[in-house]
């Protein structure tokens, strides 16, 4: 018992000064357009048959895909086993959470495309009081460059892969 409770104050301990290093992002419209936007030296069919390519690659769901407007989504979902176990240890759990990938792939002029990312994570958290649960989704935008840095270099290798095929 007195390890137990020793290794229940670490964790809360941990898990309390871990929170306190993740600072709110002050980010400006012009800083998430920054983030999430390239331009690429490539034609429109090819970025956008490249981006469907790579939402598959990633094992994400197709879930839109309209060339005309250029907009592409897609969801990557996983299901938590220990929900039951996290509500009688916490109060709370995530049940199910998705990733989101949109895609705005739209025609320049002079053979340029520009690409807009949207990342989002989806969740359906669960939280017992008094014996019942209750359960709430929640929708955010991620911001983190380097999650965006990732993404858009993956697929100015996949525009490049493809190119070589043509």
């Amino acid at each position: 018992m007195y390890r137990f409770t020793h290794l229940l104050f670490a964790l809360s301990l941990l898990l309390l000064t871990s929170c306190s290093l993740f600072k709110s992002l002050n980010l400006t419209s012009d800083d998430v357009t920054r983030i999430t936007s390239e331009c690429l030296d490539e034609d429109y069919d090819l970025v956008y048959y490249s981006t469907l390519s790579l939402l598959q690659a990633e094992q994400f769901t197709i879930v839109e895909a309209n060339k005309e407007s250029g907009i592409i989504r897609g969801m990557q979902y996983s299901e938590h086993d220990d929900v039951e176990w996290n509500l009688k240890a916490f109060g709370e759990a995530t049940e199910r959470e998705s990733t989101e990938a949109v895609f705005l792939v739209l025609p320049l002029p002079s053979k340029q495309t520009e690409v807009k990312l949207s990342l989002y994570r989806n969740a359906l958290i669960v939280t017992r009081k008094n014996g019942y649960n209750q359960k709430q989704d929640s929708r955010t935008m991620l911001l983190t460059e380097s999650t965006y840095d990732k993404w858009l270099n993956k697929l100015k290798a996949e525009v490049k892969r493809r190119k070589r095929l043509s």
